[in-house]
């Protein structure tokens, strides 16, 4: 009698787990066609990242127009990158296209207001059209957002001393040396507004 009972909750245990086979495959099927899905999407992440190191690299290398070009068409892809507009944004100011880097950090500062590159950049674009106090203001907030980056007060040095304030210029160059204590550039450019203090 045990063994019939242990036979028929056998069966009807086998009979529960081919019942759920099928809802098994389903699910299989399910989770296959996801990932085949997922596997797109990387494809066209992949694809956006060559398009974007492909961007880079002319930009770097000084081909703005075509680099200009594949920004652009990643901005229209992807509108709420914020990274895309500062890449932009410099590709413009390497071109000496202020009005157009303007926009470009403007809209790159609104996606993303408290980060520290693009201020830094939005310094360097009122620096480079002569607007060395506001650049000063750009400097300032890019290193009140993070004090950890030398080159930012290299930048700030730089806009202070062209702004004839060498007591300031020589406090922002000290700051980046306590940074990067064997940066050459640093220490010529102290040597030059202590130079003018005295």
């Amino acid at each position: 009698m045990l063994e019939l009972i242990i036979f028929v909750a056998t069966l009807i245990i086998l009979i529960i787990i081919l019942r759920k086979l099928p809802l098994e495959k389903e699910v299989v099927k399910k989770i296959a066609y996801e990932a085949r899905q997922s596997d797109e999407d990387d494809s066209s992440n992949n694809l956006d990242t060559d398009l974007l190191s492909r961007a880079d690299s002319l930009s770097q290398s000084g081909d703005y127009n075509k680099a200009e070009k594949i920004y652009l068409k990643l901005v229209s892809l992807d509108p709420q990158n914020a990274g895309l507009y500062n890449k932009l944004a410099l590709v413009y100011l390497g071109k000496k296209d202020f009005k157009d880097a303007a926009k470009a950090l403007d809209q790159a500062l609104t996606l993303e207001p408290d980060n520290d590159a693009f201020y830094n950049n939005l310094g360097l674009l009122l620096y480079q059209q002569g607007n060395y106090d506001e650049a000063i203001e750009g400097y300032e907030k890019s290193i009140e957002i993070n004090n950890k980056v030398a080159s930012r007060f290299m930048n700030l040095g730089l806009a202070y001393f062209m702004s004839k304030k060498y007591r300031k210029a020589s406090d922002s160059y000290e700051k980046a040396l306590i940074l990067e204590p064997n940066n050459e550039e640093y220490k010529r450019l102290l040597k030059e507004a202590e130079e003018k203090l005295k």
